[in-house]
């Protein structure tokens, strides 16, 4: 009975107590006596709680997520290209000091040419891709392409032991800028796709060289308006207006197909040796089912010739669908798995590819990505 009684009148204590600190909670909220000012900062406490609780969550949702090989060459150039665009006004740039406004945030971010990063890749590629929340942290602009999120942790993995001469020599290219297109090709598309449009961050990234202008225009603005799904080319070509992006496509649509003919000095990272090299007997016979799906398709399974719409043929074909030829196999291969899973966006033809691509196997994707790229 007494022991009832000591249980009841606790409760009562426990439940008047709760509903106090609810009560002084509302106070505070409607009288607006609590400081929200960021130039306060948070107190030492505060700081060590938020810590720990976004070190100890991001350790748990990342679990299980698996790095693929972060030295695939031009994996970190493209990340820096990436990180110049749309990181480096909260974190800093090598041989620069931290930035004045972000310093004022609280949290403030942290400068990263001073930072050590000992999460693991998949720890930073949880941060890259969802952001943080109360930290002024923006998510990844596309939440479709997971393969863009890695170059970037490849870059900061790297980034602790990065000069700034590196540094520079991933972001910036030597070219003159002698008209005013030019100088917007060096701001906004140089460091990934090169001088002319033949690419020197690896094989994730397209030859827009020689391209159709009405489908490199047609891009441009499907990554304006966020048809197109990438979280590089979004925050990119949203900065360009109708007339600049029109100054764009022309420009790359008037490059040379062939690196050999345009004249740059600065080496393509889709090589010519590497599109003339001998293939084996394996790649031989992958080269020929892709030739086969390419220029004949597929009738049972109701696949139509890619040639019909992307040639090569000796016939023109409609302006608004690139030209696949000289494409390096890596990015045909996500192109058309991205289509398969109807995770890309595009133009309004985009639609076309994905009843397509749902049909093609692993292999016929990986030949059709063989075969188009020699």
């Amino acid at each position: 009975m007494n022991n009832s009684r000591t249980n009841w009148q606790r409760l009562k204590e426990l439940t008047i107590l709760l509903v106090g600190l609810g009560a002084i909670g509302i106070v505070v909220l409607v009288s607006g006596v609590f400081p929200i000012k960021a130039s306060s900062g948070h107190w030492p406490i505060t700081t060590w709680i938020l810590d720990y609780a976004s070190d100890r969550s991001v350790d748990f949702h990342s679990a299980g997520i698996e790095s693929p090989p972060l030295d695939e060459p031009g994996m970190i150039r493209l990340g820096a290209a990436s990180y110049d665009a749309n990181c480096c006004w909260c974190h800093g740039r090598p041989g620069l000091p931290a930035p004045r406004v972000p310093a004022e945030m609280t949290p403030s971010p942290p400068y990263f040419p001073a930072a050590t990063f000992d999460q693991e890749p998949r720890e930073l590629f949880y941060i890259v891709k969802h952001g943080i929340k109360f930290a002024g942290m923006p998510a990844w602009p596309s939440r479709q392409r997971d393969d863009e999120v890695w170059p970037l942790v490849a870059f900061l993995k790297s980034f602790p032991d990065m000069d700034v001469a590196t540094y520079l020599e991933h972001v910036q290219v030597s070219m003159e800028t002698d008209s005013a297109t030019k100088q917007l090709v060096a701001d906004a598309c140089a460091s990934c796709h090169g001088a002319h449009g033949h690419g020197r961050a690896g094989d994730r990234v397209p030859v827009i060289a020689g391209q159709n202008r009405e489908y490199l225009e047609m891009t441009l603005e499907a990554f304006k308006t966020g048809q197109r799904h990438s979280g590089i080319m979004e925050p990119i070509a949203a900065r360009l207006d109708a007339a600049e992006i029109r100054k764009l496509a022309e420009y790359f649509s008037k490059q040379p197909a062939h690196p050999s003919e345009s004249g740059e000095d600065e080496p393509s990272s889709h090589p010519a040796e590497a599109q003339s090299r001998e293939l084996n007997e394996s790649e031989q016979t992958l080269y020929e089912l892709g030739k086969s799906l390419a220029n004949h398709g597929d009738g049972p399974q109701k696949i139509a010739s890619c040639a019909e719409c992307h040639g090569p043929t000796p016939i023109d074909r409609s302006v608004e669908y690139p030209r696949l030829e000289g494409q390096p196999a890596a990015y045909l291969r996500q192109q058309l798995h991205l289509f398969a899973d109807q995770a890309r966006g595009g133009t309004e033809n985009a639609d076309l590819m994905h009843g397509i691509a749902s049909k093609l196997s692993d292999e016929q994707i990986d030949a059709l990505a063989l075969y188009y790229s020699r």
